[in-house]
């Protein structure tokens, strides 16, 4: 009898919890990522595979922490952790936008390229053709680039080279901090840099991450 009321417990137990559930999704294109592995640390730790980029949890109220890990030849590629608290029953949304793991200890491989003639490859003449017009198409772009932050204003090249500091990314808020100025004079410099096509700003959660395009 007590083993069927226990069992009788465990059904229930699930049904009464929250339910946290969201979307996983790649910071580079914005799009669901399928098949990124997704924890949460209840107690076990409960742990799913996001087959379609969409994952589901039902926890007891609680604070939770849940990563994201998405991997890629067996090695970790894209990761976030968010923290969430549950107050009580009902349907909790968190979406996690993956970035990749930053490792500022991460060597550098040394290739070496043979230029040349070899048996069964391209002359040196041909490698050269095909490198000129590459590299004429980045040196433009690098000099669209460099004139259209010369034409900043002061106000606006401290956001960029803010968000440059940063790697490239930053949250409004954390930009916010670092600037001093009000709420308003910051979302009309997002906007500004936005419509020059510097910089692209990411929804997440209750706030914004600030990208910086190249």
């Amino acid at each position: 009898m007590r083993l069927i009321l226990l069992m009788l417990l465990l059904l229930i137990y699930p049904a009464s919890g929250a339910v946290i559930k969201g979307t996983v999704y790649s910071w580079e294109n914005l799009e669901p990522l399928p098949k990124a592995i997704v924890t949460i640390n209840t107690t076990p730790e409960q742990r799913v595979v996001a087959k379609n980029g969409t994952y589901t949890f039902v926890v007891p109220p609680g604070t939770y922490e849940i990563k994201a890990y998405y991997y890629s030849n067996g090695e970790l590629e894209l990761y976030d952790n968010e923290t969430v608290t549950v107050r009580g029953n009902g349907t909790y949304v968190l979406d996690l936008i993956l970035f990749p793991r930053l490792n500022l200890n991460e060597s550098v491989p040394n290739i070496q390229l043979s230029l040349g003639k070899r048996e069964g490859g391209f002359p040196l003449f041909w490698l050269a053709l095909a490198i000129v017009p590459i590299a004429f198409i980045l040196y433009w772009k690098f000099r669209r680039r460099k004139v259209v932050e010369e034409e900043l204003p002061e106000d606006l090249k401290e956001v960029v080279e803010i968000i440059k500091n940063e790697g490239g990314r930053i949250t409004q808020k954390e930009l916010r901090k670092k600037l001093g100025y009000s709420e308003a004079k910051i979302s009309l410099m997002i906007a500004d840099l936005e419509r020059r096509g510097i910089i692209e700003k990411v929804k997440k959660g209750r706030g914004n991450i600030l990208f910086l395009k190249k």
